[in-house]
C-alpha cells in the first residue's frame, strides 16, 4: 500500500475524531482579540499530531512544523478568530453548540474557518501516523486578528517569527474549489471643508454638505479598472457625517467613507492621486475644498494558474475527489493578500464550506467537505514535499 493510500485510509477511519475536534473548537468562543482559549486547544492538538517545534508566538499565533530541510517549504495558514454571533434570535441553534444536523456541523466559526483548521491539524496527524516521509517542511500557522482585516497575525508570523515558505495555502472556504486570489480593499475618507454660519443666513457660510453632494455624484460615475480574472474594481459609499452637527449651524465639514475593492495595479498612492485629480477638476463646481485619506489598505492577491502551487493543488484535489476543481476567486479579502502580494509567496485558497456562510447566522460546514479537505491537505503535503 502506498503512502497516499495509507493517508487516505487513516483519515477515513478517524472521521469521528476530526469532527469532534471541530465541535470542540466551535464550543470554544474566539471572537477577535479573545483567541487565547482556542489557541491553547490548538497547541495541545498540534503536539498530539506529531508536529514539532509547536509554539505560541508573542502575538498569540500557534505554529507547528514537520518534515525535513531538503525540499521546499509549504505553509498552511488559517485564522482562529471569529466575528461575534450577532442577534441570537436569528440562530436556529446555539451558535456555540457545534451541533450536527443534516450532515453539517453548525455554529460560529464552523465555516470561517475552524473546519479548515481541524482539517489541517488532521492532515498533519495522518502524515505522522502513517510514517510518511517529508523531505521538505510543512508549516501550519493558526493566526489571530484576521477578522479586523489588518493582516496582523499572518504578517507577524512572516516578519517577526521568520517563517519563510516557498508556497502557501489559505484554508478559507472555497467549497473544495481552488481560489487564485481576491480583490484587495481600501477604506478612504473624503472630506469637504466649508465655513460655518448661522442657519438663518446660509449665504454667509459655505455648506460642506452641498459640496459633498456634488462630489458624490462624480464619485458614483468614476470609471474603475478591471482585472482579467478577479473582475472589476468597485467602490461603495458606506458612511457619511458632518460637523459641527447642529441643526441651526451650516456645517463646515462633511466626510464620507468609501469601501473600494481594488485589483492588481491599484495602490494607495495612485488611488489617492485619482481622487485629488477629481477634486481639482471640480473645485469651482463644489464651492468647497476637498481632501482624501486612505485609512485602511489590504492589497489584492493573485497567483496565475500555471504556478507550481496551483498545479499541485489542482492535481491533488482531482485525485482525491475524482473530479476537477474549479479555479475561482474569493469575493472577500483573506490573508492571502499579505502572503501572495506583500510577502511574495505564491498562495492559493482551498477549504471546506460555502463562503456565503461566513459571518452569517446559522453558519455551518458540510462534514464530508471537512474530511475531504483533510485528505487533500495531507496528500498535497506528501506530494509536494515528499
Amino acid at each position: 500500500m502506498s503512502d497516499i493510500e495509507k493517508i487516505l485510509n487513516h483519515i477515513e477511519k478517524r472521521k469521528g475524531d476530526v469532527i469532534s475536534l471541530l465541535q470542540e473548537m466551535i464550543r470554544t468562543p474566539s471572537v477577535t482579540g479573545e483567541e487565547k482559549a482556542v489557541a491553547e486547544l490548538i497547541e495541545r492538538e498540534m503536539k498530539y499530531t506529531g508536529l514539532h517545534d509547536v509554539r505560541v508566538d508573542s502575538l498569540g499565533n500557534v505554529i507547528g512544523e514537520m518534515g525535513g530541510e531538503k525540499g521546499p517549504k509549504l505553509l498552511y495558514n488559517g485564522h482562529m478568530d471569529t466575528v461575534p454571533v450577532g442577534s441570537r434570535n436569528l440562530w436556529e441553534i446555539d451558535p456555540y453548540s457545534g451541533d450536527i444536523k443534516d450532515g453539517r456541523v453548525w455554529g460560529r466559526g464552523a465555516c470561517d474557518m475552524k473546519g479548515a483548521l481541524a482539517a489541517m491539524i488532521t492532515a498533519a496527524e495522518a502524515i505522522n501516523a502513517t510514517n510518511t516521509t517529508l523531505k521538505g517542511k510543512l508549516i501550519v500557522t493558526t493566526v489571530v486578528l484576521e477578522e479586523n482585516a489588518a493582516l496582523e497575525g499572518t504578517r507577524h508570523t512572516i516578519e517577526k517569527d521568520g517563517i519563510k515558505p516557498d508556497y502557501a495555502l489559505v484554508g478559507e472556504a472555497t467549497g473544495l474549489n481552488i481560489s487564485l486570489g481576491s480583490r484587495g480593499r481600501m477604506e478612504l475618507e473624503l472630506t469637504t471643508r466649508g465655513r460655518t454660519a448661522h442657519a438663518s443666513t446660509p449665504s454667509t457660510g459655505i455648506n460642506a454638505i452641498l459640496g459633498m453632494v456634488k462630489l458624490i455624484g462624480r464619485v458614483e460615475g468614476m470609471k474603475l479598472p478591471r482585472h482579467e480574472f478577479l473582475g472589476g474594481a468597485t467602490q461603495a459609499i458606506t458612511n457619511i457625517a458632518c460637523s459641527p452637527g447642529k441643526t441651526n449651524v451650516i456645517p463646515d465639514l462633511c466626510t464620507i467613507t468609501i469601501d473600494r475593492r481594488i485589483v492588481p495595479g491599484e495602490t494607495p498612492e495612485n488611488v489617492q492621486k485619482e481622487f485629488e485629480d477629481l477634486f481639482r477638476s471640480m473645485m469651482s463646481e463644489m464651492g468647497t475644498n476637498a481632501e482624501v485619506k486612505v485609512s485602511k489598505y489590504a492589497p489584492p492577491a493573485y497567483v496565475p494558474p500555471d504556478n507550481v502551487i496551483v498545479k499541485a493543488t489542482f492535481e491533488t484535489v482531482a485525485s482525491v475527489t475524482k473530479k476537477n476543481p474549479e479555479l475561482i476567486k474569493y469575493r472577500f479579502g483573506t490573508d492571502a493578500s499579505y502572503l501572495s502580494t506583500i510577502a511574495g509567496i505564491p498562495t492559493v485558497g482551498f477549504g471546506p464550506g460555502d463562503e456565503t456562510m461566513a459571518h452569517s447566522p446559522n453558519e455551518n460546514v458540510p462534514i464530508n467537505e471537512v474530511i475531504t479537505a483533510a485528505k487533500v491537505y495531507a496528500v498535497l503535503a506528501a506530494n509536494l514535499l515528499g
